[in-house]
């Protein structure tokens, strides 16, 4: 009982650094460029992500660690190994760059912990909740994104990465099979929002029933000091 308490205040602290780190990072954004533009707004995968696990540790709540462990940090660790965001920065020796590394592997190290520490208890329905939160946000990533790049001329808005991929990732084959159409006023290229759909829902549904049956087996954490 000690040793969990103490785990979940470890576990907040940690969450509540990574949002202090994206605030002052997205301070600076907004001191530099005057204007509040979709990139200071945490809608992105990993910004959201360090609100998930807070989240998750505040209310121990299961379907967002398993959001936090099944999706967040699989994306945090693709956009450590291609960290294309990067390519717009003149230099990564800065604030904004090290909070860019650093932010991506806190969120990592922190899912991965909080695995090993017992606190995730995946089970068949948490993977359902998971999955349709993601995808609720996945569906209202289009029209948000579309509304910002109308009130927000000269800034790009891609949360999810709906509207178009990042250069250099195999998300662009996807995008090239399909062209931009244009519905109720909202441009998108549906080919390559289907097959993103399909391509992330498998991956997701895949890597929770991997650490669920890894889980179940090896009971992470879950020997008689961490029992509530």
């Amino acid at each position: 009982m000690i040793w969990d308490q103490k785990n979940k205040k470890i576990g907040l602290v940690l969450s509540i650094i990574c949002i202090i780190i994206l605030l002052l990072r997205n301070l600076e954004i907004y001191l530099n460029e005057e204007a509040i533009t979709p990139e200071i707004i945490p809608f992105q995968i990993c910004h959201f992500a360090n609100f998930v696990l807070l989240f998750a540790f505040f209310k121990d709540n299961k379907t967002m660690f398993a959001t936090a462990l099944c999706f967040n940090l699989p994306c945090a660790i693709l956009s450590i190994v291609f960290a294309n965001s990067l390519e717009n920065y003149a230099t990564i020796l800065n604030f904004r760059g090290i909070a860019y590394i650093l932010g991506h592997m806190l969120i990592v190290g922190i899912s991965i912990w909080a695995l090993l520490a017992g606190f995730v208890r995946i089970t068949k329905n948490d993977i359902k909740n998971g999955l349709i939160f993601i995808l609720v946000l996945f569906i209202l990533s289009i029209p948000i994104n579309n509304i910002f790049n109308d009130l927000m001329p000269g800034f790009s808005s891609n949360y999810f990465y709906t509207l178009k991929p990042e250069r250099g990732t195999p998300l662009e084959a996807m995008y090239n099979m399909g062209k931009e159409i244009s519905i109720l006023g909202m441009k998108f290229n549906l080919v390559y929002i289907l097959l993103f759909l399909v391509l992330g829902s498998a991956l997701y549904l895949g890597l929770s029933l991997a650490i669920k049956y890894f889980n179940d087996q090896y009971k992470f954490g879950q020997d008689e000091i961490f029992v509530k």
